[in-house]
């Protein structure tokens, strides 16, 4: 029998990787999310869960009970508070894995809360989307039981890799690539908006593919925008902390800053609830949206 798993956090990524995991042959999964304390999103997020085969839990302490592993699947802001309330219900036997994108002083913070507890810390690290990878996401892994971990779940697919087990270097991997991946969203955001005011879009796209050849990038705009818009929010928290890493080891984050507000702005146009049953079909109609949204504020 393999192990068992508790997600807190039913996200994207924790709805994602759990069913792939159930897919791979794992047989118990348990979550818990805030969202299921809200009438609004209970019932939602209750039969996410039943369709995919996760039990749902009414608290962090149902959750972690009797489970190996434990992912913290949440935003960045609420990474610590999930920490501290789920190290008084772990024991020495159970592995506590942190999937959030947080700076590595951030996820030493984390590492520092669940040690009372004595289970083992995994330094979790996500280098590419979950959707469309769902549990086979490439991850670098860090912590005192990274190892362990990794050897635990290969054999269901997962793409770890083991860095060392000083947590912060699989962390700074994942942000120092943000910079880019993330800085490339919040410029689709602001040179295709200007490209809409002047009526030259296709141009402008038509030029960046023959200035930068190898990739479609009219297509990776369709891509981009339309998930950029809902995870907006999530994705903006991921850029502050990138900003800390960089601030950590004394470099000034002017173009992680700058990323960090354009995708606040974004999210701050509420079209998360706009696209709730999935993601526009193309970057156009993206625009659109943000400038309906500008009207209404």
């Amino acid at each position: 029998m393999g192990p068992s798993f508790a997600f807190i956090g039913f996200g994207e990524a924790g709805s994602n990787v759990s069913e792939g995991l159930l897919g791979a042959g794992i047989e118990r999964i348990k979550t818990y999310d805030l969202l299921f304390d809200n009438p609004d999103e209970r019932e939602r997020m209750l039969a996410r869960a039943a369709e995919i085969g996760v039990e749902a839990a009414d608290t962090i302490e149902d959750a972690v009970s009797g489970v190996d592993i434990v992912f913290s699947t949440v935003t960045c802001s609420a990474c610590l508070d999930v920490a501290t309330e789920a190290a008084k219900h772990l024991n020495p036997q159970q592995y506590y894995l942190d999937f959030n994108s947080i700076s590595p002083g951030k996820k030493r913070k984390v590492r520092d809360l669940i040690k009372p507890s004595g289970a083992h810390f995994v330094e979790g690290s996500v280098m590419a989307n979950v959707p469309g990878n769902a549990h086979r996401v490439p991850m670098f892994i860090g912590g005192d039981g990274g190892e362990a971990f990794v050897q635990m779940v290969k054999p269901y697919g997962m793409d770890v890799t083991f860095i060392q087990e000083e947590v912060g270097q699989a962390s700074a991997c994942k942000m120092v690539r943000s910079v880019m991946m993330k800085g490339i969203e919040a410029l689709y955001l602001e040179c295709m908006q200007a490209a809409r005011h002047f009526d030259i879009e296709d141009e402008v796209l038509d030029s960046v593919v023959e200035s930068m050849k190898g990739r479609d990038w009219r297509e990776k705009c369709d891509f981009n925008m339309p998930r950029t818009v809902i995870h907006a929010a999530r994705r903006s928290d991921e850029m502050y902390n990138v900003a800390e890493t960089l601030r950590e080891i004394g470099h000034e984050p002017r173009m992680s800053t700058a990323c960090a507000e354009t995708l606040r702005w974004c999210a701050s146009l509420g079209l998360k609830e706009k696209y709730k049953d999935g993601p526009a079909d193309s970057y156009s109609e993206v625009l659109d949206a943000i400038e309906e949204a500008k009207r209404s504020a």
